[in-house]
């Protein structure tokens, strides 16, 4: 496996794996990508640190990102983006821009609990995504090693019901928040969002 910083060539391979999920349910592959590049440019505009693991024959395989407490600037581009994608909005529909409001309110609301829990020796992990099984957890620990030696204490990350938050549960991650986000819940089916730490 050949580590290196993030190469934003493969953006497209992370939608690729996220969009069905981090999207409305009823939107075209259209819109479910474009509203999860919302999301991951959001992430990776944050980001003070990165690392993307590929094969031998240089296939991306995964990435991950981590930005210290205060990272606010991500949020910013994203919207700045998103207009000049839209032309200002005028091509979104109000549905559209409903949807793109409340995204933008949900991800604040999340990067505040989480930041609201850390010290400025901590670090928030605010991407992480693997496209090939087997791939996501040594990257993870090679990142794990590399923001320590940055002098960080403990990683910090939020990520809830569209992902697979069981996957840090497994790996020793201290569970801090588990609740129920309403204007993502349908009937019968809740929406949980979670807060995470890990010692470094």
């Amino acid at each position: 496996m050949i580590f290196s910083e993030f190469d934003d060539a493969n953006i497209s391979k992370i939608l690729d794996q996220v969009a069905p999920d981090w999207s409305p349910p009823d939107a075209d592959m259209d819109f479910k990508r474009f509203y999860a590049e919302y999301t991951v440019r959001h992430n990776i505009w944050d980001a003070s640190y990165s690392l993307q693991a590929a094969d031998d024959q240089g296939n991306f395989l995964a990435a991950c990102f981590a930005a210290p407490k205060d990272a606010q600037e991500g949020l910013e581009k994203a919207d700045k983006w998103l207009l000049e994608k839209t032309d200002g909005g005028k091509n979104l529909t109000e549905e559209k821009k409903f949807s793109f409001s409340l995204s933008k309110k949900y991800l604040s609301m999340m990067d505040n609990k989480c930041s609201d829990l850390m010290t400025d020796d901590d670090i928030k992990l605010v991407l992480f995504v693997s496209c090939h099984k087997g791939a996501g957890y040594p990257l993870l620990e090679k990142f794990k090693e590399m923001l320590k030696a940055h002098g960080y204490k403990n990683i910090y990350l939020w990520t809830d019901s569209d992902c697979n938050w069981n996957w840090y549960k497994r790996r020793g991650y201290e569970l801090l928040k588990e609740e129920i986000y309403e204007p993502f819940s349908r009937k019968n089916e809740p929406y949980y969002y979670y807060v995470f730490r890990q010692s470094l």
